[in-house]
């Protein structure tokens, strides 16, 4: 785990909740009514039309205006880059960063479409057209946009282990397109504000360790109020949160030791046989299925509940996943990546066989698929084509995870990134995850391509 700061980066909330605005009502499109909640200092409210804020868009207050500098590496403690306190650069203990990789990008093109999924109702107040029972109500949902949906919507991350974090951070825009991006959540060892995690007793306290098969959910701190007449509905629970709609950046740095190697939390299993055994994931979803439900009978997932493995609903984004299904396909040193849902499939599944790391240099985060070698550049991906690369895991030291969902552009930027080795595209925002950077540092990350 990573030591604390020497200094404070709770400041950048007094400026989040002087800014925030008050709550939208929720409408019936199945991205969650608008609930807001004080924490700490700060206001979180959630909107459908996806800009700043945690769960969605509201004036979040100015940025400054920072162009990233050239110089790789990272900076020095203290170093904001101008943007005021923000999380800070990481510190990391002997042994903890294996030697300066090339980093890796797959970048995804033309994401979202039109269509339907179904969205849970309560079941005493429906409609309940797209599939019902004694138990479960589920709407027709209609999407007409094709602007990164449904992925535009609120999104709540899951964290599979063997996993060990030492920073998560969220930005989203501040007043719309280009505006400047702000610090929403953000976690260390020194504390959190504007996030909540669930799962795996993260509830009373997130040490930043997953063990094997073990998951933990993270989302704003909103809360979502379920029960009776909730719009998209949950059962009745405490505890359940707004995730982050609309455009997103999510930075988490963090390693994944090999559940046999090097302990990384208390494991959720007995044994070897599990098929989520050493395989870490990062997945975002819908909030309303992980609110509901992700693993229930009546959820947003599929269109008809009983054929869940379709996957033909509101589906999912397998950010980074590594694959133990114990079958030929299982690959314990390479990520998978893909989304799925009722607009299709998009990305690629296990490598297998196919990828042995074990003939790579361990400078290498990005794999050329078909010829088991480093990728000659960063990956690029649509709908009608796949990758054809895909990020190692990072087994023996911390990497930075970059999840950059832009809707205005329909791109979706995915980034493995070694904290000594930070690319200028990147040095805006990596190391010192400041409390604010500019829209053309985001552009910059957009049109980031490792290895270079």
């Amino acid at each position: 785990m990573s030591r604390r700061h020497t200094r404070a980066w709770w400041p950048w909330l007094a400026g989040l909740a002087a800014a925030c605005g008050s709550p939208s009502s929720g409408d019936d499109t199945g991205t969650g009514g608008a609930a807001s909640e004080t924490s700490g200092g700060m206001t979180a409210t959630s909107t459908a039309d996806g800009g700043a804020g945690p769960g969605g868009a509201d004036g979040m207050g100015p940025g400054t205006d920072d162009a990233a500098d050239d110089t790789n590496g990272p900076a020095t403690a203290g170093d904001d880059g101008g943007n005021g306190d923000g999380l800070g650069p990481a510190t990391f203990d002997e042994g903890e960063l294996d030697r300066p990789s090339h980093g890796g990008t797959i970048t995804f093109s033309d994401i979202g479409a039109p269509g339907w999924y179904p969205s849970r109702r309560d079941p005493a107040v429906g409609p309940c057209d797209a599939y019902q029972t004694d138990s479960c109500c589920l709407a027709h949902n209609d999407v007409t946009s094709d602007a990164l949906t449904p992925w535009d919507e609120d999104l709540i991350l899951t964290l599979r282990g063997p996993m060990q974090l030492k920073q998560l951070a969220v930005y989203q825009p501040t007043d719309g397109p280009g505006s400047a991006w702000s610090l929403v959540s953000g976690w260390d060892a020194a504390g959190s504000a504007g996030v909540a995690f669930s799962g795996n007793d993260s509830e009373a306290g997130f040490d930043g360790a997953i063990g094997t098969e073990c998951l933990v959910d993270v989302s704003t701190d909103s809360v979502f109020p379920c029960g009776d007449g909730s719009l998209p509905y949950c059962p009745a629970s405490d505890g359940k949160h707004l995730g982050w709609a609309g455009s997103k950046l999510l930075v988490v740095l963090a390693r994944m030791p090999h559940a046999d190697e090097t302990p990384a939390g208390d494991p959720c299993s007995e044994g070897t046989g599990g098929n989520w055994w050493d395989a870490p994931w990062l997945g975002l979803s819908l909030g309303e299925l992980v609110r509901a439900g992700a693993f229930s009978d009546c959820q947003c997932y599929a269109k008809d509940p009983a054929q869940w493995w379709l996957g033909d609903g509101c589906g999912q984004f397998n950010v980074f996943e590594v694959v133990n299904d114990n079958n030929e396909f299982a690959n314990l040193d390479v990520f998978s990546t893909n989304f799925f849902g009722y607009a299709g499939y998009v990305g690629e599944g296990p490598c297998g066989a196919q990828c042995d790391v074990s003939v790579l240099g361990g400078d290498v985060d990005l794999i050329d698929k078909s010829a088991n070698a480093e990728a000659a550049g960063g990956a690029e991906s649509n709908p009608q084509q796949g990758p054809g690369a895909a990020f190692r895991r990072p087994a023996a030291g911390y990497r930075y995870f970059v999840i950059l969902l832009d809707v205005a552009s329909r791109r979706v930027q995915l980034a493995v990134i070694h904290p000594q080795a930070i690319p200028s595209g990147a040095a805006a925002v990596l190391p010192n995850l400041p409390a604010t950077v500019s829209a053309g540092a985001i552009e910059d990350l957009l049109a980031l391509r490792l290895p270079q």
